[in-house]
């Protein structure tokens, strides 16, 4: 059976469930917030430590290999391409690895960053299968602009993790029950059925998955070592757990932009794989140049929203215990939102299935903070924070030139 050709969506960000799947990114987000605010108040700084590292540990892991998996189905699918059985061998592969590394993090870690207790090398191992499956259908159903159905799919995630959090929390107040919380939300999703909107033709060997995976997992693991790793690279400095748990709650807190984009970037995928089939390589360059340029303007207005109230915000949400720097803030909202703009940026390399050059990006902006975080001084969350600002702007500057450039 040969694959349909596929040119862009005439009716661009005007289809139908467009609306749906924003209000679904909305209500997940929401509800992870909530889920991390009832476990850090009803557990305290010290004891919800465990969850923010294990949080942060699969949301690096899933980011890296999984998100790389959901945009790859996503592009085969709305190339008219029949996504499944096929591709479950390279995203199992990638659940494995993800499996593997972060049960080894945990188990060499269990004694300094999870209580000594084994429940957790279990949770993310199964975390990493129960994701996997949802990044999976995330894409098959964004490929197949199935919009709505990638909203429901959020929402479920999110309100089944919630709701047994509140369960198991109820049972037993401690952090192992959060973490099978976790667990459950990510196997819900199987509820949406979502293999039923795979229905392009039989792959003809032309767009193996090799390529543009280790390409983007190259890419997104550069990323999310630079995002998500602030509450691993101050416990590396020392930083007590209370302060672990502060970083965790204030990055994860000013990370609402991107996490919403990062559940959203479906919707944006399917736009621009059409305008690549069609080669229309002017709109793509103009996109990504718009991009830029409004998410840098954005990137410093939000470095001085986080100077002027983000320590208000997070201490009115999580009380006082959790009071974080102000300067820590004022970093981590200015390169949220430069993370954020690369990030769009970077949907063009992927639509044209270019992501050697995205993880180009992402690996000079990791190494500019690396570079920063041992030329800075001051306090091990400054430090940090101020190292992510300097690596986000660069990946942000790279990005630009590399999505631009022909």
């Amino acid at each position: 059976m040969t694959a349909p050709v596929i040119t862009a969506d005439k009716r661009g960000f005007r289809a139908p469930g467009t609306t749906f799947m924003i209000v679904g990114g909305l209500l997940g987000a929401i509800g992870a917030y909530l889920f991390q605010l009832y476990g850090g108040r009803v557990l305290g700084p010290e004891a919800f430590a465990p969850i923010s590292v294990l949080w942060t540990a699969f949301f690096i892991l899933a980011t890296v290999l999984l998100v790389p998996v959901e945009q790859y189905v996503t592009r085969e699918v709305a190339s008219g391409r029949k996504a499944l059985p096929h591709d479950f061998r390279p995203a199992g592969a990638m659940v494995a690895i993800g499996g593997v590394l972060g049960a080894t993090f945990v188990w060499l870690n269990l004694d300094a960053l999870f209580d000594g207790r084994f429940e957790y090398v279990i949770q993310i191992f199964l975390l990493m299968i129960g994701y996997g499956l949802l990044f999976v259908g995330k894409g098959v159903l964004a490929g197949a602009r199935h919009f709505a159905g990638v909203g429901w799919a959020m929402i479920i995630e999110t309100t089944a993790r919630l709701l047994a959090g509140f369960a198991l929390i109820a049972l037993a107040a401690r952090a192992t029950s959060l973490g099978w919380a976790m667990v459950i939300g990510g196997f819900a999703v199987l509820g949406v059925r979502w293999w039923r909107y795979d229905r392009g033709g039989v792959k003809d060997g032309s767009s193996p998955a090799a390529g543009f995976l280790a390409g983007y997992a190259g890419g997104t693991t550069s990323s999310q070592v630079l995002l998500a790793g602030a509450p691993l690279a101050v416990a590396a400095l020392g930083a007590s757990p209370a302060l672990i748990s502060i970083v965790f709650v204030t990055f994860t807190l000013y990370r609402a932009p991107l996490t919403l984009i990062f559940a959203l970037q479906g919707r944006i995928l399917p736009y621009l794989v059409g305008l690549a089939r069609d080669r229309d390589h002017v709109r793509l360059r103009r996109i990504a140049s718009r991009v830029v340029i409004v998410g840098a303007g954005l990137a410093v207005a939000g470095g001085l929203v986080g100077w002027l109230i983000g320590p208000e915000v997070v201490t009115f949400l999580y009380g006082n215990e959790f009071l974080p720097n102000r300067t820590m803030t004022m970093y981590a909202a200015g390169g949220v939102m430069a993370a954020a703009a690369a990030q769009i940026a970077s949907q063009v390399l992927v639509a044209e299935g270019r992501t050697r050059r995205l993880a180009g990006a992402w690996f000079g902006g990791l190494v500019a903070a690396l570079l920063a975080m041992f030329l800075l001084s001051g306090e091990s969350e400054v430090r940090v924070a101020g190292a992510f600002v300097v690596g986000e702007f660069f990946a942000l500057g790279l990005m630009a030139l590399l999505a631009i450039r022909r």
